[in-house]
């Protein structure tokens, strides 16, 4: 398996402040960071720290309908890829996530993404986000 270089995971019906809460339990620590000009009104900036590493943190709340964005801008996580995260994210909240099903190149399909269900099982979708 290859190491992400940063996760981004999509949770359902959740705020960033039990976001916050989790992370603080799964990292070494969270801390709330200042946010950045430009940043739009629903981001969450934190700053992360895992394994004498620091990395932004950035939770866009309510950000496609439902479903809030989290993403964690590190290589070096307590989960090895954005799949791994969903999965602990979604058996913590006991909620629907949703992550790309491809990476982030040009010749990735943008609306293919994957469902992760509390119980750890995954299902290929078609998520039309615009």
């Amino acid at each position: 398996m290859t190491e992400a270089t940063d996760i981004e995971i999509y949770i359902a019906h959740t705020t960033a402040e039990r976001l916050t809460v989790w992370l603080d339990t799964q990292l070494d620590r969270v801390e709330r960071a200042e946010k950045q000009p430009g940043m739009p009104k629903n981001a969450v900036a934190l700053t992360g720290f895992w394994q004498e590493q620091s990395f932004a943190i950035l939770i866009l709340q309510r950000e496609v309908g439902r479903f809030s964005s989290l993403w964690l801008n590190s290589s070096t996580l307590p989960w090895a890829d954005d799949e791994a995260c969903a999965v602990a994210a979604s058996r913590h909240f006991e909620q629907e996530t949703r992550i790309a099903a491809g990476g982030w190149h040009e010749s990735d399909d943008p609306d293919a993404w994957i469902k992760v269900l509390p119980d750890g099982s995954t299902t290929p979708f078609t998520w039309k986000t615009d």
